[in-house]
């Protein structure tokens, strides 16, 4: 037979997505009541079936994409604070890691952590990136000048 079907990997992903479907029952229905098994379903049967499976199952492919989009956000405003994001998983695990970005890994980030991680990365490339290191102190003039100014301001010495 040319039209056999091999691999029902498709349909069994599709039924554990869909926890109310029984397998026995689905066949029965895409075959107008002619077989309870896989094996016996025409291709046509099948695709028909699988095509039905996936959009009974569709709000979790518009999470994933929902993930997608906003990793690849995420992945964008890391590059552009300097870190290599091209084949780069254990620096960007590193990166968010730090409890004052994420706190946990990339990959175990949700859609809302993923959200909130873009508006921050947002606002620390506004105030103008990550710092390497720490600027140079001033020289000592000047940082006594602004001591001195401070401690005026504050104090309300010459008010």
């Amino acid at each position: 037979m040319a039209g056999r079907i091999r691999s029902f990997a498709r349909f069994y992903a599709l039924l554990a997505k869909c926890p109310s479907a029984d397998k026995e029952s689905l066949v029965m229905q895409f075959t107008d009541g002619r077989t309870a098994s896989l094996r016996e379903m025409t291709e046509e049967e099948y695709e028909e079936m699988c095509a039905a499976l996936e959009e009974a199952a569709g709000p979790d492919r518009e999470y994933r994409e929902r993930l997608r989009r906003l990793r690849s956000s995420v992945l964008l405003r890391i590059g552009r604070l300097g870190i290599s994001t091209v084949d780069n998983w254990d620096g960007i695990d590193a990166f968010c890691l730090s409890p004052r970005i994420a706190g946990k890994e990339f990959r175990r980030l949700s859609a809302g952590e993923l959200e909130e991680l873009v508006r921050k990365l947002e606002s620390i490339l506004r105030k103008g990136g990550l710092r390497a290191a720490e600027e140079p102190p001033p020289d000592g003039d000047d940082a006594m000048r602004r001591c001195m100014t401070l401690f005026v301001a504050k104090s309300g010495y010459l008010s």
